[in-house]
């Protein structure tokens, strides 16, 4: 795993490259959503890795360089500019080299192309080894690779001036000054290459300004990135704009991980949550499939497009393993429609599914709450905390059985809000009124089966015996965003939240520090996950605790502030803050998609007076 990520990204294409944004080892690469189309591009000037002097992120998907010959020392001799961008056309490297003393010198790119899935790329069992053909071009090099479904795979690289291709590498000889571009495109089957424009892509970014202007610069500036990084992470669909869940790993559609973001930045980008809602709606299950757990009117969890998915060698083509992703679309949909009330008409049987899969499949016991079943084949814990070790009893031991999860009860309990509100827009008032009736009664079982007296709190969880997994977990602050916690044990609840065991300086632990399995560098058992945080922060102004609200966002926006590039990571150790920054976690995506919307959605906390619009409620 690479000790430093940088990323550029646009619609499905995207790098991850070493520091200098060199492609060499680990999970870097150029990647088409699940494919690898390189796995080495190196530069090379005179044999050695040019020196940078400055790199800038122009854009999330733009970066430029200044560098100049290795040992650089006190006096350049070759200066080496380059602007990387990744755009509709691919991968296009524009590189000015400037030769400050005269002499002879070698510029070497090299490149490799192995094709391999992300899930190889993350440690699953591999195929068995690819054949990629290398066919050198009068103007660069051509890898190409006929996968087992027989999908053709093809990354052309051309230059201009070309150079020789000796087998490993395009080299230039060199005696004067160079400007050089190179242009990579990752094609399947019968494709052609679309053309590289990235000065329309930058105005297209110009469009993506912040609503509003912070009081203080820094904080400005995190707003500014979260913009950035929203439009960065979009697809562009048939559907609308659809958000992916996060650089390097997760560059695909996720139910659950797009619906949060929609409903964060709703106010002020609706265009996203419709986006989302409609791409959903179209995937949503119509059979049973104990394979993938689809069901009809269950929204899907993950969707990928690798080699390894379509030779059905995962269960992701998609996969509805979540339990959550479906109260949060029917949620999502309703608050929606109350600007856009004709949603409630287009999209009526899929939210009406959805809501018919929450009381069928979606309760097997028929006990009015939601629940999963640990799928040993896919996604033991199917929720937000999907790990396999996140949900457990105060004796450590795995939950079993059917397990329902105190977050997604409340989920549930905005959904069936939102489906009254839906159903009365359609003139169904009889229905209004069922649903109404199943929040209230959701509502009162959920007092019963998770209040926690003894820690004025609330359980995890209740396994599959309908005992609740008493461990102080940031699951039920998180759930203090639903509105579903009576207004009585709000504040227990606050209090709990903001101790020294769940609250470490800069967000919510995952577990607390007196907790079996605590560790503050682990995945879901005692991490900060910024997302996490931010809707504990509007579950706090929901219910009336401002102070602590503005607290808590000033909390994540000082994380952020001290990260180079202004952004929050999808989740830092959970170390008690201290005089210097959050201490990170290896292996999180940077940028991820909660965490790019969190700045939108809690910067009307940081500034005084900064209305929300209407229809966020």
């Amino acid at each position: 795993m690479l000790s430093t990520r940088t990323v550029l990204k646009e619609n499905e294409l995207y790098l991850v490259g070493d520091a200098n944004y060199t492609v060499q080892s680990g999970e870097s690469g150029f990647y088409r959503r699940d494919t690898r189309h390189l796995s080495a591009y190196r530069w090379l000037l005179d044999g050695e890795a040019p020196q940078p002097l400055v790199q800038h992120l122009r854009a999330p998907f733009w970066m430029s360089e200044q560098a100049g010959n290795a040992n650089l020392g006190y006096t350049m001799h070759t200066g080496l500019t380059r602007d990387l961008t990744i755009t509709a056309g691919g991968l296009q490297d524009h590189v000015r080299l400037k030769v400050y003393t005269p002499g002879h010198h070698q510029l070497r790119l090299e490149l490799a192309a192995d094709f391999v899935d992300m899930f190889e790329v993350r440690g699953w069992n591999t195929l068995e080894e690819r054949v990629v053909h290398v066919t050198p071009t009068p103007g660069g090099v051509t890898f190409s690779y006929t996968a087992r479904d027989g999908m053709e795979n093809r990354t052309a690289v051309t230059c201009s001036p070309a150079g020789h291709w000796d087998g490993t590498a395009i080299v230039w000889e060199v005696v004067g000054d160079l400007d050089l571009t190179v242009t990579v495109q990752a094609l399947q089957n019968s494709e052609s290459g679309q053309p590289a424009d990235p000065l329309a892509l930058l105005t297209d970014y110009a469009q993506w300004q912040p609503p509003f202007t912070l009081p203080h610069s820094n904080d400005q500036r995190v707003l500014e990135r979260s913009m950035q990084d929203l439009r960065s992470l979009l697809f562009h669909t048939d559907h609308g704009p659809f958000p992916a869940a996060g650089l390097p790993w997760f560059v695909a559609p996720f139910g659950r991980d797009s619906l949060i973001i929609a409903h964060l930045v709703l106010p002020y980008r609706p265009d996203i949550a419709l986006g989302v809602v409609r791409y959903l709606a179209a995937r949503q299950g119509v059979k049973h499939d104990p394979e993938t757990l689809e069901q009809p009117g269950k929204i899907l969890h993950e969707e990928r497009t690798g080699e390894l998915t379509r030779l059905n060698l995962t269960v992701f083509r998609p996969y509805y393993g979540s339990c959550d992703a479906t109260p949060l679309f029917v949620w999502l949909v309703g608050e929606l429609s109350r600007s856009r009330p004709e949603l409630a008409t287009e999209l009526r049987p899929q939210w009406e599914a959805a809501l018919k899969w929450m009381m069928e499949d979606g309760d097997p016991d028929q006990d009015l709450l939601i629940e999963y079943t640990p799928h040993e084949q896919g996604i033991r814990n199917q929720v937000w905390k999907d790990s396999g070790d996140s949900t457990f009893n105060e004796d450590g031991e795995d939950a079993e059985g059917n397990i329902a999860v105190v977050e997604v009860q409340g989920y549930a309990y905005a959904a069936y809000l939102a489906g009254a509100h839906l159903a009365r827009v359609v003139g169904d008032n009889d229905h209004a009124q069922f649903y109404t009736d199943r929040a209230r009664k959701l509502r009162e079982k959920f007092q019963e089966s998770f209040w926690w007296p003894e820690r004025g709190y609330y359980a995890h969880a209740l396994d599959g015996n309908k005992r609740p997994l008493k461990v102080l977990v940031s699951n039920p602050a998180h759930t203090l965003w639903t509105g579903i916690i009576p207004p009585e044990h709000a504040g227990a609840v606050v209090g709990a939240a903001l101790s020294d065991e769940l609250y470490s300086g800069w967000g919510l632990r995952t577990l607390g520090t007196q907790e079996p399995r605590y560790n503050p560098v682990s995945y879901h058992n005692g991490s900060v996950w910024p997302h996490d945080t931010a809707v504990f922060a509007l579950g706090l102004e929901r219910y009336g605790y401002e102070q602590e609200a503005r607290r808590v966002a000033r909390d994540l926006f000082d994380a952020a502030l001290w990260a180079d590039d202004a952004r929050l990571p999808e989740l830092f150790a959970g170390f008690a803050r201290e005089d210097g920054p959050p201490v990170p976690y290896p292996a999180a995506c940077h940028p991820q998609g909660w965490d790019a919307a969190i700045p939108l959605a809690l910067a009307h906390l940081i500034a005084e007076r900064i209305p929300v619009p209407e229809h966020e409620v």
